[in-house]
């Protein structure tokens, strides 16, 4: 289909698809803005991790290990925004 063919109609119709396909993410952006503010720091403080790391380390735990848990767990949070139609 070459462009200069192309009607007013099927003009608008591209761009209403376009207007609801960003809609769309952007509403999805802000559910994943929304989420990433939901622990503040003046409310949950940075805990002093060498403290952590030594409690971790003599109950046989790791400080990695559950780093890496929290982060699996918020990026399938993201990525269930993502996917949802």
């Amino acid at each position: 289909m070459e462009l200069e063919n192309i009607t007013n109609e099927e003009w608008q119709k591209v761009w209403d698809i376009n207007v609801k396909y960003i809609n769309k993410l952007e509403s999805k952006l802000d559910r994943i803005r929304q989420w990433c503010d939901a622990y503040p720091i003046d409310i949950f403080p940075e805990p002093d991790f060498k403290k952590v790391h030594q409690l971790l380390k003599e109950n046989s735990m790791s400080l990695d290990s559950i780093t890496a848990s929290n982060i699996r767990y918020a990026l399938r949070g993201i990525i269930k925004i993502i996917e949802e139609d």
